[in-house]
């Protein structure tokens, strides 16, 4: 077992002394267990600490993946909007094409008269 040497005050080891004689116990052991106490407490206090870590690094995690459910539900109304605008443009363009493609052999037709003939029987 490890052993450790402690310079102390005078005035902390007599305190020391005092509450191992009120205790019935010497000093080291006194000592031993005021360290395994303080020991139990700081690991209390680090086990609360990365519990309350966790629980902010959780909430934090929930608010980004609302804040992505927020902009999924806004990227799918606005794909529904775009998909909309594309056909409305393509079925003016549709419509477009035909106009033009009519103005074509009326144009066409103004310039290349088509003679008829008429035959008699």
């Amino acid at each position: 077992m490890p052993t450790i040497h402690l310079s102390l005050p005078e005035q902390v080891y007599n305190e020391l002394r005092e509450y191992a004689d009120e205790m019935g116990m010497q000093v080291t052991s006194l000592v031993k267990m005021l360290i395994r106490d303080g020991l139990e407490k700081l690991r209390k206090e680090r086990a609360e600490r990365r519990r309350k870590q966790s629980e902010e690094a959780t909430k934090v995690l929930l608010q980004v993946l609302n804040e992505i459910e927020q902009l999924r539900k806004e990227f799918q109304e606005y794909k529904v909007y775009v998909e909309g605008e594309l056909f409305r443009i393509n079925t003016s363009l549709q419509g477009l094409k035909k106009r033009v493609s009519r103005l074509e052999d009326t144009v066409e037709e103004q310039l290349y008269p088509v003679e008829t003939e008429v035959v008699s029987p």
